[in-house]
């Protein structure tokens, strides 16, 4: 058993009485049995980093890219002051007021507004403001202008026809 081909042999067979380093199972590549055997030994060694971030009201965990665990803990709005200073922040009126009636749908939300309050259309509604943002001073305080009082749940027909003093 000295040729060449007895001493092939003999290396084929030792190379493939190899173990898995994973799960001991004999194998023919010198490392893992499977890719999934390979997965899990590499996991095992190098874990995937945690996430400890928490939430900014509450403080319970939260995942890698929130910053809130719930729509309840967010903040309602980021825009405070008066209307002057969100045309500050915005440099047009036009931008200062979509920035209000933001603040003004999440108010909606937190309100329970779920159908137009005139034919009760439930499909969509916007949060309409009965008293127009422009017809307020710019140094009204924001919260004066989307307070409770002043938004109404209407439809798109609904408001056109608010709009329009139909």
């Amino acid at each position: 058993m000295t040729t060449l081909e007895e001493w092939h042999f003999v290396q084929l067979n030792y190379t493939s009485m190899k173990n898995c380093l994973f799960c001991n199972k004999p194998t023919n590549n010198p490392k893992y049995c499977s890719r999934s055997c390979a997965a899990k030994h590499t996991n095992s060694l190098y874990p995937k980093r945690t996430c400890n971030r928490k939430c900014k009201t509450c403080g319970k965990k939260v995942s890698y890219r929130d910053t809130y665990c719930s729509k309840e803990c967010k903040p309602i709005s980021k825009v405070s002051g008066t209307i002057q200073d969100a045309m500050y922040k915005t440099h047009q009126r036009s931008s200062a007021y979509a920035l209000i009636r933001t603040q003004a749908r999440y108010i909606g939300k937190s309100l329970g507004f779920n159908k137009c309050s005139k034919c009760s259309y439930d499909k969509h509604y916007e949060v309409c403001h009965i008293k127009p943002i422009s017809s307020f001073p710019l140094d009204t305080l924001i919260s004066e202008v989307n307070s409770p009082d002043n938004l109404i749940p209407l439809c798109p027909n609904c408001h056109w026809e608010h709009d329009h003093n139909i």
